[in-house]
């Protein structure tokens, strides 16, 4: 491997202070049926990581700020656990949300394998990130490329020659500007990091940053089911992302408050990856994200497609208008340091939208690698200290919808977040099914 060292961009020191604190840890799983050793596990990470600069450095602090370091990284380090009961994967993912890396030179990723007694059942992949070095595609990339090294390795395919990806250089560096409405550019350029919007948010219980915990829910929608969305979305002239919003809002409406009018902010991540000059292929692994942030009225009347359109329509305008890009001209990232976020946790404890989406959207990933199957996905970070009040991770898997749903407890309590998660389904269900509303012209 060749010896990598470049300072951290604007997103990646941003990520770094926060994980510092404890917080946006970012966790997959992958749950696989199928035989797996871990000695072949450890090959495929360490053909994987010799592919990919971002898994081979680690963070150093400098006088001038924190830089990425490869010289001394060690192998990405695997855990092995024999699996207990159905469930355990969940609370190890929660616990994996919480721990921060040990610094030095060790490496910014770690994989956890939960292995089954039984091959016909479920063993779990848990690969955690450090976020400065990692966006959803980049995830994504990450367990396709591990399960098929773990395929072919038993095999005996001649993989030993595998060529290091160059380290791109900071995602501001590569950014098109050209892209951001002029107007856009002052005002990014003005507007503090310390405005957050102005939603109504769930807080149930008040406890500082060191009391509160980011815990996980999952539902699953059905090959019919996404299949329905999907082809409802269609007709309704909006898209998936924009019926997820709408189902959010008004699912987390239903359960979490009383009046009829509401204020409710959505943000919603967005890849910059075909923002940058030239366009990042899907290949890459590094953090070119950026995030889109709307208010929406709810009225008595305000109806779930007419919603879904609004959602779809705010959020694309943004996008057209290079929102997400001018928040990487704002002059105060530079000045980001602990104490504003510390300051960032205790406002409204820490919750700046009412509710987050991170949608990664449908990838066709083999459902077979060789004898392992690829069965579910979930993934999550860690939102306890900056955050929505209320966070949905989603990925399109096969023509089946996998949700994880993130709160913060003591903020939001387990049952309310039970419901609200069955509220967003319930939603999405009974809008499927339900008249269309939506008059073509």
């Amino acid at each position: 491997m060749n010896i990598l060292n470049r300072k951290l961009g604007l997103l990646e020191n941003l990520f770094e202070i926060i994980h510092e604190l404890g917080g946006m840890i970012d966790v997959n799983v992958a749950r696989i049926e199928g035989e797996l050793t871990p000695d072949i596990l450890q090959q495929a990470l360490d053909l994987i990581q010799k592919r990919h600069p971002m898994l081979q450095v680690h963070i150093v602090n400098a006088e001038d700020g924190n830089y990425f370091k490869s010289e001394g990284t060690p192998k990405i380090p695997l855990q092995v656990i024999d699996k207990q009961s159905e469930n355990q994967w969940i609370e190890i993912a929660e616990e994996e949300l919480h721990k921060k890396f040990p610094g030095g030179t060790n490496p910014l990723c770690r994989v956890t394998f939960i292995r089954a007694a039984k091959s016909n059942e479920f063993s779990e992949i848990i690969a955690t990130f450090h976020h400065a070095i990692i966006d959803g595609m980049s995830c994504m990339n990450f367990i396709n490329e591990l399960l098929s090294y773990c395929h072919k390795i038993p095999d005996g395919e001649n993989i030993s020659e595998i060529p290091t990806m160059k380290l791109l250089p900071p995602l501001e560096e590569m950014l098109n500007r050209n892209l951001i409405s002029p107007n856009n550019l002052d005002e990014a350029e003005q507007k503090p990091l310390q405005e957050f919007p102005k939603p109504q948010l769930i807080i149930e219980t008040e406890a500082p940053p060191s009391q509160r915990r980011t815990n996980l829910v999952t539902r699953i929608f059905s090959k019919e089911m996404t299949l329905r969305l999907k082809e409802r979305c269609k007709q309704e002239q909006t898209t998936i992302h924009g019926a997820l919003c709408a189902a959010m809002l008004l699912g987390t409406a239903k359960i979490a408050f009383k009046d009829t009018s509401l204020s409710l902010s959505c943000g919603s991540n967005v890849s910059l990856r075909k923002s940058c000059q030239p366009e990042i292929t899907p290949e890459s692994i590094g953090c070119f994200i950026s995030i889109v942030e709307e208010i929406h009225t709810l009225e008595e009347n305000t109806t779930f497609w007419d919603l879904a359109r609004e959602c779809k329509s705010k959020i694309s305008k943004s996008i057209s208008l290079g929102i997400p890009i001018a928040r990487f001209c704002n002059e105060s990232l530079q000045y980001v340091n602990e104490d504003i976020i510390i300051q960032l946790s205790n406002q409204n404890m820490g919750r700046k939208n009412t509710i987050e989406i991170s949608n990664r959207g449908q990838f066709n990933l083999a459902d077979k690698y060789g004898e392992l199957k690829l069965k579910e996905l979930y993934f999550a970070t860690g939102q306890h200290w900056l955050g929505g009040s209320f966070w949905l991770g989603v990925v399109t898997f096969h023509e089946e919808l996998f949700c994880s749903f993130a709160h913060v407890v003591p903020l939001v309590s387990a049952k309310t977040a039970q419901l609200l998660a069955d509220s967003f389904r319930d939603t999405v269900e009974q809008a499927c099914i339900s008249e269309s509303n939506h008059k073509t012209t």
